[in-house]
């Protein structure tokens, strides 16, 4: 099953265990409800800081929003940290530079920086390729688990 397949299909359930209209829940996260509906016909994969809304709001695992497991079971998941603190305590704990994680994945320097220094935060696309290159799931790379 792709991503947008995964996440429509969890979304829908994490919208039906709750209970709640799509606008009451679009509401509930601060996301325009068309938006919502557009994920759940699987239109298009979400932006990263739209999946991190839902999470954070419903205490759920970005990564099974997302299909890449189960639902995780007896398992809290702290608010999501701003993503240069948590990127400074990634290149730290692997040991890895800006320079070398560039060569490693072709993710621009100029890119890397704005994260460094908190201008940005990466796209889903580029959340997945720090999640392959770290061996890591989606939530420990955002902080959100230990």
């Amino acid at each position: 099953m792709d991503i947008i397949t995964s996440f429509s299909e969890n979304l829908a359930e994490l919208i039906d265990d709750c209970k709640l209209t799509v606008e009451q829940f679009a509401k509930t996260v601060d996301i325009a409800y068309s938006e919502v509906y557009r994920y759940l016909r699987k239109e298009y994969l979400p932006i990263l800081s739209n999946v991190i809304k839902i999470a954070d709001r419903y205490h759920c695992s970005v990564d099974y929003l997302l299909g890449f497991i189960p639902y995780p079971e007896n398992t809290d998941f702290i608010i999501t940290p701003p993503f240069n603190i948590r990127f400074k305590q990634l290149l730290e704990e692997f040991n890895i530079t800006r320079y070398r994680l560039n060569k490693a994945t072709d993710i621009s320097l100029n890119r890397l920086d704005d994260w460094y220094n908190g201008k940005f935060t990466p796209s889903l696309e580029k959340a997945l390729i720090l999640k392959k290159y770290f061996k890591c799931s989606l939530d420990y790379l955002l902080g959100r688990e230990n």
